[in-house]
This record gives C-alpha cells, structure tokens and sequence, in this order.
C-alpha cells in the first residue's frame, strides 16, 4: 500500500513520463512523438521486458557499475519502503518469502523452508526457516525463529517506525498496543518454527505480507543497543542474510565503509551465504553504487558503457536515445501501477453518481495516455487493478483490459452522446450542467500531470462545470490538498498507486474502503464509502487462496467502476537502462528495477 512509497513512486513514474512522452510510440511498430521535443517515429519493438528475461545461464564474476542520481532513502530492511532501496535490501537481507524478478504475485520460499501453514479459522499462520542460514560477519551464527520474530516485533517500535507494520500486521494478538517488545501473537516453539495467532481471519494476508523486508531476520542482541537509539541507527551497522553484504569493518560499521550518504555504496559477497539453501543465483563479486551527478549525464555514459546500469528512471534525452539506438539496453516493464482521478464522492456535484459517470463517459483517456508517453509506457486504463495484480483479468468478469462492460467506459476516446445521457439522469436535460457550484480541481506542476490536469479541466468545462484550477508541486498536492478530507477538494486529476505486493486487497483496500477514510495522509481520495463495497471489501479480506482472492476482489473492483468511485485513465510501464555488457534481469515486482541477485555481466 506503500504509504511512503507511493509518493516516491510516483514521483518517478511521473518523470518517466515526461521521458516518453518526448518518445511517442504505438502498440504496432511506430509512431510520431506525441511530446514537445519529440521528432520522427520510434519502433517499439526489440525492448526487454521482466516477464522474457531469462533467470538462468548468467556468467559468474565480475564488479558491476551502478550510477544512480539519487540516494537511498533507508537501507535498514525495518524502515525501506522505497523502489531504490529495495534493490539492495532484497540483495542483503532474506524475508520469509521472495518473489522471483518475473513474478509480482507468485511467492517463493526464501528464509522459509515451504508455504505458509494456514489454520481452518484463518487465524494462525505457522512458518517453517530453513536450517544452517547464517548472519554476515561479524555476527556468524545461524539464523533462529527468534530473529524473525524480533524483525517484525522492532517494526513497531517508534524509533524504527516501519511504514507499513499497522497495515498488515494489526491483527497479530498484541500488535495494536506493541511498542517495539514482545508481541503475544508471535511465538517460536523451537529455532525453526514461528507461529503468527491472528485476533482476526486475515492469515492469508499476513502470509502474503511475508515477501516485505520486515520479514528478514534481524539478530536482537547485536541490533537492540542500535534500535534504542532514536531514531534507530542499525542500517549503518546491519549484517546480512543474503548473497550480498554492505563492506563493513570489524565491528560490523557499514557507514563510512561500505556507505557513504550521497557518495557510494558497495555490496560484496556474503561470506557465510550459500547457493544451495538459496533461489538467487548471484552471480556478481561486487556491486559498486556511484550516488550523485546529473541524470542526463548518467543515461549517456550507461548507455556508451559496458559493466554499468543505472537503476532509477533515466533522464528523457537518454530514453530516446535508447530507444532510437540502444534498444537491446532498454527494459519496459509492465505493471508499475496506475493513475487515476479521485473524484469527491461526498462533498460537491460528485455526490451525484451519474455526475461522475457522465465525466467518465466525456474523458478522452487515449489523449490523458498520449500525454504520458502513449502505448510504449501506458495502456489505457478501464478498471483499477491493474496488470501482473491478480484479480486483473477476473474484474469484469475475465475482461482484463477491457474491463467491466458499462457504457461510459467503453470509448477511452470520450464520447458526448453517452456523457449527455448521464448529465440527464443526472437531473440535467440539457446534457450540460447548470447549477451553481464550482469545482475546486488541483492538479500538480511539470508534464505529464500538468498536461493531464488541463484535460481533466478542459472535459469538465465542456461538461458545463465552472472551476477553480490550482497546480502545485506534487508533494503539495498530496499533502496539503488531496491526502486532507477536510479541504474538500472536488476533483484530483493525477493520483497514483503501486501496490506492495501482488494480492489485489493492496490496490483496492485503502483506497476505496470507508474505513480507512483518515482525517490527514487519506488516500481514499473520493472519500469512497459504500456500504455494499465495505462489506464486499470485509468479506473479501478473510478469502484465502491465490485463485479465490482474485475473484473476491476483480469482483468488486467491477462494483467500484458500477459507481464511477474515480475516473482510471492509465495502467503504467517503466523504462530501465543497462550497459552493453550487461545481462540485465528487472524486478517485475519494483517496477523493473535491475535485481542485484540476478543480474550478471556478459
């Protein structure tokens, strides 16, 4: 649900964006640019993509270059919660359950030593580690139950904060009163059984749960004296369960090491790590993190390399110039979430249902998308969870792209006869609307948002609205306007989501539950709450098993598009760029960032 790791998120899809836009492109073989500095047509053919690259027959050896403007946010697996860092949390540290770079929704056993054991009532989750995993130096021992269980237990303590621990672990017995001691719905029977006893039937979530870093092992009597600290400072000292470990000394001291905060990073092999009790192939020496310089210089120069990637979205005149000469070192990857526009389900004109579907109906989407980069980086949205999600294809009944088949969504180009019909049903008979409230829109500075928010204000306009039209920095629209009830915001052009993990529960939740409507940091932003949808959500969140959680919730993601909650416009893809001696393998489950445990030279 990425609460911090949304805005980070977005902010990157955001500039991706910008990038293609400049880049134009077509679902066939090519297309004119649809941005303001594009010149010709490009191919879109002959990328890689997460879902094809292989995971076997990597050569071994060898120190691989990473450029990247940008620093870590947290490198401690208790606290990251951001698409950077997770590279080099998945490399160093072993969560219970890992998935696999061409999977966002398919859990291999990682620390755990097989599925999950879930009880009939759907309240105890038993987790079996696997045996003779051992801690980086210098703590060397094996890992136990009990290392697990006080990985998840620091979570709540305030001077580690994890982001995410209340969304998926409250209903653990003594979780919502935990303060970083014991929790009594966490018990370890012997040094290789951890026990999870829920106050609720939500195990299958839990388990699911179990692929965040919060799951990786953490060793309490090495760490405790760095969690007392506030805030807690054992990133800088952390050892590693994984293939890969920051180069420390030897006391354990990554910072000033093997981190330097805006400088460098380097990972080097774990010397108690062993490919056998492992899924990672692992087949680099050496990952050397460069952090710093000019995004547009990096693109370039990890274009013209060889040994090199870099790992965040590039600068636009290197995604161009990959995708007009480097196509073989450009990665798309599918299922890097979506943007949609939150609607005001509560308060103003869109308290009328069929308001809203007549502005759904009038939105050309395809143009919204073009603004963003067109097919190459986006497909038109038509429901709202979205691709490499389970539950995808079942919304709207196994219509997956197409989505559930009411009229006001089948024409992304927008259509004026289906809007009229609703501005009627709506009390309007003209098909324009006439009364006197004003429509207070903010929307977010720098295309593509600020391109999207002037056709959402521009459609509602020709729908006969008045508006008052604000752009502000994106952070600020979040903020102080659309993540806060209170300002009453009618319409929010451009907000996104990426779920944390692939179970659809993560993309419709917190979203469009009435329970989780919050006085500030809100992101149900229409205010949605439906008594049939609660109850449908309520129901949902207790299902067990891949297949039928995906048909609980494509369910009622086809109810939230029956009501016209929000307006989808995009489903998003992202661009990565590698050297020419890379043999790149992305995460489909971090928006195709290059994975450290996969990747290798050629």
């Amino acid at each position: 649900m990425r609460s911090i790791r949304t805005v980070a998120a977005i902010a990157i899809v955001a500039a991706l964006a910008v990038v293609l836009a400049a880049c134009g492109s077509s679902s066939k073989t090519s297309s004119s640019g649809s941005g303001s500095g594009s010149s010709g047509s490009i191919s879109t053919g002959g990328f890689q993509s997460p879902t094809t690259q292989s995971l076997t027959g990597g050569k071994k050896g060898g120190t691989l270059q990473v450029l990247d403007e940008t620093d870590f946010e947290h490198i401690d697996p208790g606290i990251a919660y951001y698409s950077l860092d997770y590279e080099v949390v998945f490399a160093t540290q072993r969560p219970l359950y890992s998935n696999k770079p061409n999977t966002a929704s398919v859990a291999s056993p990682d620390m755990a030593s097989g599925p999950p054991e879930i009880s009939s009532d759907n309240k105890t989750v038993t987790v079996k580690l696997r045996e003779g995993i051992k801690f980086s130096p210098p703590v060397n021992r094996e890992v136990t139950s009990a290392d697990v269980a006080y990985a998840i237990e620091r979570g709540a303590n305030p001077n580690v904060a994890n982001p995410y621990f209340h969304a998926y672990w409250d209903s653990l017995e003594g979780a919502l009163k935990a303060k970083g001691g014991a929790i009594s719905g966490i018990s370890t029977p012997d040094k290789h059984t951890i026990v999870f006893k829920l106050i609720e039937p939500k195990a299958q979530l839990v388990a699911n749960a179990m692929v965040m870093p919060l799951t990786a092992a953490v060793p309490k009597e090495y760490a405790e004296k760095f969690d007392n600290h506030k805030p807690s400072d054992y990133g800088n000292f952390q050892v590693a369960t994984g293939p890969y470990m920051f180069k420390n000394d030897s006391s354990g001291k990554v910072l000033g090491t093997g981190y330097f905060p805006g400088k460098s990073a380097t990972l080097v092999r774990n010397p108690n790590w062993t490919a056998s009790s492992d899924i990672r192939p692992a087949y680099l020496d050496e990952i050397a993190i460069k952090i710093g310089g000019t995004n547009s210089v990096i693109g370039k120069q990890v274009l013209e390399g060889t040994n090199i990637v870099e790992n965040e979205p590039p600068a636009q005149s290197n995604v161009r110039l990959a995708a007009e000469k480097y196509k073989s070192q450009l990665e798309i990857s599918p299922g890097a979430g979506s943007h949609y526009i939150g609607v005001n389900n509560v308060h103003g004109p869109f308290k009328n249902e069929n308001l809203r579907k007549a502005f759904w109906a009038a939105l050309n989407r395809t143009a919204m998308d073009k603004a963003r980069g067109g097919k190459l980086v986006t497909d038109v949205m038509t429901h709202f969870i979205y691709p490499t999600i389970p539950g995808f294809e079942e919304a709207g009944g196994l219509k997956g792209p197409t989505g559930p088949k009411f009229d006001f969504n089948e024409h992304p180009e927008g259509s004026a006869t289906v809007a009229a019909k609703y501005m009627k049903l709506a009390g309007y008979p003209s098909g324009k609307y006439t009364g006197n409230e004003t429509l207070s829109i903010v929307g977010a500075k720098g295309n593509p948002a600020e391109q999207d928010a002037e056709i959402v204000n521009q459609t509602l306009k020709n729908l006969g609205f008045q508006t008052k039209f604000t752009l502000v920095e994106t952070a600020t629209m979040y903020a102080k306007y659309c993540n806060v009830p209170k300002e009453e915001i009618d319409v929010c052009p451009s907000i996104g989501w990426i779920a944390d993990f692939g179970d659809p529960q993560t993309v419709l939740d917190i979203t469009f539950n009435g329970k989780f409507i919050n006085a500030t940091g809100n992101v149900n932003w229409g205010q949605t709450n439906n008594p049939k949808i609660n109850a449908a959500m309520t129901a949902a969140e207790n299902v067990t098993g891949t297949a039928a959680r995906a048909a609980a919730w494509g369910k009622i993601d086809e109810e939230i598009v029956e009501i016209a909650a929000a307006v989808p416009f995009d489903w998003d893809k992202q661009a990565n760029i590698e050297g020419s001696g890379v043999k790149g393998v992305g995460d489909l489950w971090d928006v195709g960032e290059w994975d450290y445990s996969w990747t290798s030279l050629k």
